[in-house]
């Protein structure tokens, strides 16, 4: 990343985005202090008292669901792989329809982290401590993702180049993140991904307006160039620039569009988002105007891609960074009439740090309150524990993941992190997300095939991601110098998605009758009753009346 090493001299374009920076970083503060100051009890810290109407549990939905590295992959990605990275868009649609059918059976279980959904199907401690493994697994390695492309966005905006400087950006960045986690819980983190959701909504649209408006309103136009700015469009508009045109490259995409499409509806503070709405019905309304605004948001993404690559063109992103990152800035930068390109370009850099600070706080949230809520006050002290302490814990379980992840992210920040990114999405989809339908949809779901499910399908990912390309054999992988890949893919949910299921489904085979889950209530159970949620009707009712949910 070269080209924006002017923003050091002449200080105006230094002092511009630092100074906004600072300001928002600020007001974020002030933010979380005035939502979250008042987040004393562990309902309050961890789903907001379930006080979230639709509209507001929408835009927090929509900050949710949208990355650094989904505003930041697909512009570049769309630029210079046409056809395929427009198939990505798609399926990040989809990603909500899926979430649309498990948002209010999954709000009526009353519950709000993975462990304790599926502990209304399984009784004893082991599906919270499954729970809270695989919202580790999943969670760290996002977290360091984003931090790992919000320290080196940050250093590349401000234009410092010397060694070690993305680090540093790094180590502050998540440090500010952690401390919003942890004062503002999630009354702080949805004020905060509501906010993120209206900026970048505006981002966006101002980009494109002047982005459509450079070719005079012509999308026919501005398709041609794009194509002609990405090698022509015999190339531009066909399948196989992102994986290759070979049996191996198609299945590779579609594999890839499966992960977006079932990992992302899924994960961990999605889950948590969802149990802070008011009901199930509130929960499947928000999500629905989330489809629609979701839709329209990688719409316009797709569009601004597609300026990019006619504005930009394909060889000035690849020297500027191969992997496409830095395409929305070099956009922006681009359209400079009337200096609209200094003040757009600003605003979307400011965009982007708010995004990495609300998406790594959502998911240290998700994990503290799994580590908190599940392990510690349910596994490790039986219910046994006052609700002051259990948000206590919460609140340093929020420091403790934020640090261990900083930490991880130095120490991989020289390396790739593609492996990280699609063995967390793979998880998602192949793990969380059969358990979730089984539990949610199927009777005949049993502890042994929740079990066999969980772990199985974690070890069938786990195994496929370390002998595929994104760990070796390829100049992206983690370890590029050695080569003991035999999996072809770099994609795995084709495969471990299948096995998911198939695992739940002969696992609970095994049994003619479901286990009982829970006999009865413990007193410690009725403590916690009002963060665990209240009684619910329809089917997740009669499952309690016959005891098998806790």
């Amino acid at each position: 990343m070269n080209e924006f090493r002017v923003l050091a001299s002449g200080g105006s374009g230094l002092i511009t985005p630092l100074t906004l920076f600072l300001a928002v970083v600020c007001l974020c503060f002030l933010l979380c202090l005035v939502t979250g100051m008042d987040s004393d009890t562990s309902a309050d810290f961890y789903v907001a008292e379930r006080s979230l109407p639709a509209p507001r549990s929408a835009l927090a939905l929509i900050g949710d669901h949208i990355p650094v590295t989904a505003l930041l992959s697909p512009i570049g990605t769309v630029a210079l792989s046409g056809y395929d990275s427009m198939m990505l868009a798609v399926s990040a649609c989809a990603a909500l329809l899926v979430l649309l059918v498990l948002a209010e059976p999954l709000r009526d279980t009353g519950r709000f982290t993975l462990g304790s959904v599926l502990r209304t199907r399984a009784a004893g401690t082991a599906p919270r401590i499954a729970g809270a493994v695989l919202t580790l697994v999943v969670c760290v390695p996002l977290i360091v993702v984003q931090l790992t492309v919000a320290g080196n966005v940050t250093a590349y905006v401000l234009g410092l180049d010397v060694a070690g400087t993305a680090e540093v950006c790094t180590a502050l960045i998540g440090l500010l993140i952690i401390s919003f986690a942890a004062f503002g819980g999630m009354r702080g983190t949805s004020a905060i991904q509501a906010g993120k959701a209206l900026l970048l909504f505006g981002v966006v649209i101002a980009l494109t307006v002047v982005a459509v408006g450079r070719f005079d309103g012509d999308f026919g136009g501005m398709l041609t160039a794009a194509a002609l700015g990405s090698g022509g469009a015999e190339v531009f508009h066909a399948p196989g620039l992102l994986f290759g045109d070979t049996v191996t490259g198609t299945v590779d995409l579609l594999s890839l569009c499966l992960t977006v499409s079932l990992g992302s509806a899924v994960v961990p503070p999605i889950l948590l988002r969802i149990g802070s709405t008011r009901d199930g019905r509130t929960a499947r309304r928000a999500t629905s105007r989330a489809v629609v605004m979701i839709t329209l948001f990688h719409g316009a993404v797709v569009l601004l891609g597609i300026a990019t690559a006619a504005v930009v063109g394909a060889q000035t992103i690849v020297a500027d960074d191969p992997r496409g990152n830095s395409a929305l800035f070099l956009l922006a930068r681009a359209l400079d009439g009337a200096g609209a390109g200094e003040v757009l370009f600003t605003v979307a850099a400011c965009a982007v740090f708010v995004t990495a600070l609300a998406t790594v706080a959502g998911l240290a949230l998700a994990t503290a309150a799994s580590l908190s809520h599940d392990v510690y006050a349910r596994a490790l002290r039986k219910g046994a524990v006052t609700d002051k302490q259990e948000t206590a814990v919460a609140r340093w379980a929020v420091v403790a993941v934020g640090v261990a992840s900083v930490l991880l992210s130095l120490l991989l920040h020289s390396w790739s992190i593609v492996f990280l990114a699609s063995f967390a999405a793979a998880v998602a989809a192949s793990v969380i997300l059969p358990a979730l339908v089984y539990t949610l949809f199927w009777q005949r779901f049993t502890r042994r095939g929740m079990l066999w499910t969980l772990y199985g399908s974690l070890a069938c990912c786990l195994l496929l991601q370390l002998f595929g390309p994104t760990v070796s054999g390829r100049p992206f992988a983690l370890l590029p110098e050695h080569d003991f890949h035999w999996f072809p893919l770099q994609n795995i949910a084709l495969v471990t998605v299948p096995v998911g299921f198939l695992l739940g489904w002969a696992g609970s085979r095994l049994r003619a009758v479901p286990p009982s889950a829970v006999g009865r209530r413990t007193a410690s159970d009725a403590v916690h009753r009002k963060a665990e949620g209240r009684p619910h009707t329809g089917r997740i009712r009669a499952i309690r009346q016959r005891g098998e949910a806790s």
